[in-house]
């Protein structure tokens, strides 16, 4: 059994995350992550097999932890991800391409998912410092290259309700942030606004 299996409390925790996942990129991404996990031990960038992935990689994003200079780097992004911003992140670092105004904010949950470590699933407006904001969700999974230490987060971002009409006033006011702590399955939650 591996920590993350059905049955360990870690395992049930995650199981209280995937119930709350409404697409289908985070619901396969968490699934894959899951699967690739060995006992007691993060799983590698290495075992990440993007044919398990295929149907989602748009929404898919990748990034190192650089940790002497506190900073993330961004590896690879899907499409759908990469339209966001006008282009591929890849090299690029999170404090680039992040509104400075918003970026402590969104520094602090890639560091608490690399700090606790933590699985973390957001919900609400994301990409709420841009022009564009959606109405999805998003969630972060730590990788280890030595399985033990955080190096790096694979993520996926998805829209739940599509705005037809993109004048439309109706987003969440909010995030909802839910980490699921991986030495002990704890849950914490927090609602922040946006």
């Amino acid at each position: 059994m591996t920590f993350g299996d059905t049955g360990s409390p870690v395992g049930e925790a995650l199981d209280q995350i995937a119930g709350r996942l409404r697409t289908e990129s985070t619901r396969l991404l968490l699934q894959h992550w899951r699967s690739i996990m060995e006992e007691n031990r993060l799983p590698s960038r290495n075992k990440i097999d993007p044919s398990q992935l295929a149907p989602v990689l748009p929404s898919i994003w990748l990034c190192d932890f650089m940790r002497e200079e506190n900073r993330f780097r961004y590896r690879l992004t899907g499409e759908k991800v990469a339209k966001r911003f006008g282009h591929k992140l890849s090299k690029h670092y999170l404090d680039d391409l992040t509104d400075p105004s918003y970026y402590p904010r969104v520094h602090r949950y890639y560091r608490n998912a690399v700090d606790f470590p933590a699985v973390l699933y957001i919900y609400g407006r994301l990409y709420a410092e841009t022009a564009n904001p959606i109405h999805g969700e998003r969630i972060l999974l730590p990788l280890s290259d030595d399985g033990l230490g955080v190096h790096g987060l694979i993520g996926a971002t998805a829209e739940i309700i599509p705005r037809q009409n993109r004048e439309a006033p109706y987003l969440p006011e909010f995030q909802k942030h839910v980490y699921v702590t991986l030495e002990t399955g704890a849950i914490v939650e927090e609602s922040l606004p946006v």
